[in-house]
């Protein structure tokens, strides 16, 4: 088995790297955060900060699986994006470390188990990317986003009463 680090600086046997196209979707990062604990609901677009590690993200999903933040034995999923500060393996926060929210407020839930970083979007090979005006479009949707304009740019300007003299 081959670990990849970071698909992005994978070096295949032809020494490819690999980048997104900005058509296929970028690269996005998110991370899996399962959580018990929970003694206040977190919101969506909220900030999330690991009291000792530091790692943060966005919160895009919460989901509430049993327990009842009223009591303060909430257990659930929160999955996050932008995530930061995680590990060269893609491990981020520590298990049993707080969760402190810029809404949900300090210690809102603690980290259940190891939580990892998911990375989702189409790679392609360095080989099979363009680069124009400072974007990165794979061939086909290269051919396809700018062939019609190249063929107006590069048509003829011609005169109909000239043409047939």
């Amino acid at each position: 088995m081959i670990e990849l680090k970071d698909r992005s600086d994978f070096t295949e046997g032809r020494g490819d790297k690999y980048d997104a196209c900005v058509i296929c979707g970028p690269l996005k990062y998110r991370a899996v955060i399962h959580f018990d604990s929970g003694s206040k609901e977190p919101t969506v677009g909220e900030t999330v900060t690991g009291a000792t590690s530091t790692d943060t993200g966005v919160i895009e999903f919460a989901q509430l699986t049993e327990g009842s933040y009223a009591n303060g034995d909430a257990v659930g999923v929160i999955i996050l994006t932008s995530p930061t500060g995680y590990t060269e393996n893609g491990y981020i926060f520590s298990d049993d470390e707080n969760l402190n929210g810029t809404l949900a407020g300090d210690n809102f839930a603690t980290v259940k188990g190891i939580c990892g970083i998911n990375k989702s979007g189409r790679l392609h090979p360095d080989g099979n990317l363009v680069e124009y005006q400072g974007k990165k479009y794979c061939h086909d949707h290269f051919a396809w986003r700018f062939r019609q304009a190249w063929r107006d740019e590069d048509s003829p300007n011609i005169n109909e009463n000239e043409r047939y003299k």
